[in-house]
């Protein structure tokens, strides 16, 4: 009894520990305008910037000005932005990892036989 008792307060645990982790991904965000892009972000997002020469910098948002976004000690003029990407939580990816994670716990559970039918507990093979 104990060590199913165990066993399911570790998948538990695991769950909960996925969605506190959770799943985020990359969305791209159209470099159309610097009002258009002042209004979608702000303090706190985490950015991925590529700047007209190709290079990149990603950062924490700190503030949104008219002129451009800054965080992190770096400023970028809206009009050095070709592309820009914001991190989003993925509430799909997180419920898909977590529903994975307790399948193969599962499986490894009652593949191994603990808390079975004639598993840890069962009748003494003679």
């Amino acid at each position: 009894m104990t060590s199913r008792l165990t066993a399911n307060k570790f998948i538990i645990y695991l769950v909960l520990i996925t969605f506190t982790a959770g799943c985020t991904t990359m969305q791209s965000m159209p470099a159309t305008d610097a009002e258009s892009l002042a209004s979608q972000i702000e303090g706190g997002d985490k950015i991925s910037i590529t700047r007209n020469d190709l290079t990149g910098v990603t950062f924490e948002v700190g503030t949104v000005s008219a002129e451009g976004i800054s965080g992190d000690g770096l400023f970028v003029a809206y009009s050095d932005i070709r592309q820009i990407q914001m991190r989003q939580f993925s509430a799909g990816k997180s419920l898909g990892l977590a529903a994975a994670i307790v399948a193969v716990l599962a499986l490894a559970l009652a593949s191994s036989g603990a808390g079975g039918i004639g598993g840890f507990y069962g009748p003494p093979v003679l």
